[in-house]
C-alpha cells in the first residue's frame, strides 16, 4: 500500500536526518509533508564540519514505533548518534520486529545532508553493505495517502513520550486512501527535537492504517529503557 510517488507521505525523520522532523512542510495542498531520507553523495577526500545549525550531540537517541495495517507487524526503530568521524556523524539504526532485529551503522554527512556509507552488524563484525539496504528499511517507516482534502480541526492537549507528559498541538485532516476516506492526525510538541511526536491515518471504519509514535527521546547520559518488549 506504500505509494512513494504520492504527494502526501508520513515518514520518520528524527533529529538525526536532515529534515526538521517527521512532517516537514511542502505545498499548500498538503498540510505536513516530510523531506526524503538522506540522499547519496559522492565521497570527498577532505573532512567536513557540521553546519552551525546542527544540534546533534554524541549520545542523542530517539525511539519510534510504526504500526498499522500497512505492514504485517509493528516495527521499532532506534536511532542513536555514537560518534563523529572525519566530519561525519556515525549513527546506529536498530530495526526491531517480530521476525528479528537488524542493526545498521550509517556515516552521514551533515554538510550535504547525505549518507556516505552503510554497514551491517554480523555479531561483532561490521560489514559494508549497499546504501540501498538502509534506504529499503527506512522506506518501511513511511506511508503515503493519495490525497489531502483539507484540515478538519486543531486542538491543544498533552502527549505522552515515555514517562513525560508534554504539551502538544494536534491537527486532523481529511485524506483519501484509494477511494476510501480516512483521517490523518499529526501531533507536535515544542518540547522535543524537531517537534514531531505522533501521526496516524485512521480509516472510516476506525481501523488504524498507519501509526508513528515517538516512544523515547534523550541522550545516552541518561538511562534508556529497553524497547524490545514494546
Amino acid at each position: 500500500m506504500k505509494r512513494a510517488a504520492s504527494p502526501f507521505v508520513l515518514m520518520v525523520l528524527g533529529v538525526f536526518t536532515p529534515a526538521c522532523g517527521m512532517f516537514a512542510s511542502n505545498t499548500q495542498s498538503s498540510p505536513q509533508v516530510p523531506s526524503t531520507a538522506p540522499t547519496v553523495a559522492a565521497p570527498h577526500a577532505e573532512a567536513l564540519e557540521a553546519a552551525p545549525s546542527d544540534a546533534r550531540k554524541i549520545g542523542d537517541f530517539q525511539v519510534h514505533r510504526f504500526s498499522g495495517s500497512y505492514q504485517k507487524s509493528p516495527l521499532i526503530l532506534t536511532e542513536e548518534v555514537i560518534a563523529r568521524e572525519n566530519g561525519l556523524w556515525v549513527i546506529d539504526y536498530t530495526f526491531e520486529e517480530k521476525t528479528g532485529t537488524t542493526k545498521l551503522r550509517v556515516r552521514f554527512d551533515p554538510k550535504t545532508d547525505s549518507v556516505r556509507r552503510v554497514s551491517k552488524f554480523d555479531g561483532s563484525r561490521e560489514l559494508s553493505v549497499p546504501i540501498s539496504t538502509y534506504e529499503k528499511l527506512i522506506e518501511r517507516t513511511s506511508f503515503a495517502a493519495d490525497s489531502n482534502d483539507g484540515m478538519l480541526s486543531s486542538s491543544h492537549g498533552t502527549c505522552l513520550v515515555g514517562p513525560s507528559e508534554l504539551d502538544c498541538e494536534t491537527k486532523s485532516y481529511q485524506v483519501a486512501i484509494g477511494d476510501k476516506a480516512a483521517i490523518l492526525n499529526v501531533s507536535r510538541s515544542g518540547s522535543v527535537p524537531g517537534g514531531d511526536v505522533a501521526g496516524d491515518i485512521i480509516g472510516s471504519d476506525g481501523a488504524v492504517i498507519y501509526r508513528s509514535e515517538l516512544l523515547e527521546v534523550g541522550n545516552a547520559s541518561s538511562p534508556k529503557r529497553g524497547v524490545a518488549s514494546r
